[in-house]
């Protein structure tokens, strides 16, 4: 079985090696997903930026700011109720990130070189739909990353840039759809190679085709660019701290127990925070009441600001704030309690944000919980008086860990840290990423939730590509609305 599959991929691989016409011809359609793919989400995060962090900064000065922050998060939550209760706009719900995965793994159970099985599904109007979900709920203060929702927009333009330009080969099709989804994490990490190896690993896991790996890192490079231009100079992600090259036994050795016994348990805490809190959504009752339940999240921010003094974008958002505080050893996270409240509010506010049908993502969310994870296992060393160790450096390896335990990309995560982090800190995140891929091989988030909850498949699933063996999707679906039937024989 095995060997057949990688026979297949193996002839993938060789299907790509072309005349020089033909491999120009692809460059040139690989750029202009990229570009696609860039603008789209590049205007997304711009807006989500606009009004979400504004909203979020508002709520810190005085009551006004909070009661505006609270009625954008019950306005946004009515109206995506509104949204999913027409068909085509309920798969938006979630983070999508597994159902854009199968959507690149469709065609792989057609005999032939056949895409039309993905072109029966939607794709611009999927795309266009999630960057909308997307905003309501990001753009008005819940919490939640862009990563997921520009993995599924990177998918359905490069999927209606392949549809539109007529392209009839498979191998091909799948060469674009990788190219759209490392242009779009590209975008929003300024991280090319990192972008087109989480594309690649995302897609192939354990089995990496090389020379789509050459074009998703040409899609990377496109979008990389073309935001450097729009800001008129690099803008990193996170700004790194600074570091000595050489490592103690005690710091690796410590980089080891924050991949054991902080980034695993995370993801696995994550995965099942996620069930029991979509099983509590559903009992809610009312649809309205099951969205309108985010307001919870605005509630738990604004009581720890209050109370501790805590930022809400500590807690509300995607978090750069936060993994930028620990890098910069700020004094407002410090404390091991405040560190504790704010990985156990962040991990609350996120999933109560996507089970409650918000479309938004896990990744940036879950780097946040493994850098306060292990910001608080170094705080917890220091406390012993075993070692003094940095707890920025036990950040930079928490955010790499917590990658490889909940999407299952080790090389993307290690080529994080070179790439965004600097290559100071590879040796103890490479040991670290290392062995939480190895004790997280048979479990993940997404594989977590598909197990607990109800998977999903679409009209066009039982119609078209079921019968074929394709697995469902087991994304994240809220508990409001059922799986929504496609756009029939007529994508948008």
């Amino acid at each position: 079985m095995a060997s057949s599959h990688f026979k297949k991929l193996d002839e993938e691989s060789r299907a790509l090696v072309e005349r020089w016409d033909e491999i120009a011809r692809v460059i040139a359609i690989v750029a202009v997903v990229a570009v696609a793919v860039w603008a789209l989400c590049a205007a997304l995060r711009a807006a989500v930026h606009a009004t979400g962090e504004q909203l979020v900064e508002l709520a810190t000065q005085g009551w006004p700011g909070a009661a505006a922050l609270l009625g954008a998060l019950l306005a946004g939550a009515l109206v995506r109720t509104l949204l999913y209760r027409m068909p085509l706009w309920r798969e938006a719900a979630g983070d999508g990130m597994q159902r854009a995965i199968e959507n690149y793994q469709i065609t792989y159970v057609h005999d032939g070189d056949d895409p039309e099985p993905r072109y029966r599904l939607p794709a611009f109007g999927a795309a266009l739909r999630k960057a909308i979900a997307t905003y309501v709920t990001l753009g008005s203060g819940a919490s939640g990353g862009l990563e997921a929702p520009s993995v599924v927009i990177g998918e359905g333009l490069s999927t209606g840039i392949a549809r539109v330009l007529r392209i009839r080969s498979e191998v091909e099709l799948r060469t674009y759809q990788l190219a759209g989804i490392a242009a779009a994490v590209a975008t929003l990490l300024g991280a090319p190679f990192t972008a087109a190896l989480f594309a690649a690993e995302v897609a192939y896991g354990d089995r990496i085709i090389y020379r789509k790996l050459a074009y998703g890192l040409w899609a990377g490079v496109v979008a990389t660019w073309c935001d450097t231009w729009l800001h008129g100079t690099y803008a990193p992600m996170f700004h790194p701290p600074a570091h000595e090259p050489l490592y103690s036994v005690a710091e690796y050795s410590g980089a080891a127990l924050v991949a054991i016994f902080v980034s695993v348990p995370l993801a696995f805490g994550f995965g099942r925070a996620i069930v029991l809190l979509r099983r509590l959504v559903e009992r809610a009752g009312p649809e309205w009441l099951g969205s309108a339940s985010v307001v919870l999240v605005g509630v738990l921010a604004l009581s720890l600001h209050a109370g501790l003094g805590i930022a809400p974008h500590h807690v509300l958002g995607g978090g750069h704030e936060t993994i930028d505080a620990l890098l910069g050893h700020s004094s407002e996270l410090d404390a091991l309690h405040v560190l504790i409240l704010v990985l156990v509010a962040k991990l609350l506010a996120t999933g109560l944000t996507i089970t409650t049908g918000g479309s938004a993502g896990m990744l940036v969310p879950s780097m946040v919980l493994g850098g306060l994870g292990g910001a608080i296992t170094a705080q917890a060393i220091n406390a012993s008086g075993l070692a003094t160790i940095d707890p920025a450096l036990f950040a930079v390896v928490g955010i790499s860990t917590a990658l490889v335990a909940v999407v299952g990309v080790p090389l993307a995560a290690i080529a994080l840290v070179f790439e965004v982090f600097g290559r100071v800190f590879g040796p103890p995140a490479i040991l670290a990423c290392g062995l939480t891929y190895l004790l997280t091989l048979k479990f993940k988030v997404y594989e977590a939730r598909a197990a607990e909850g109800t998977a999903s498949v679409t009209q066009a699933d039982h119609e078209g590509v079921a019968a074929e063996g394709v697995r469902p999707d087991p994304a994240i679906e809220p508990a409001i609305a059922p799986p929504p039937p496609t756009e029939g024989q007529t994508p948008s």
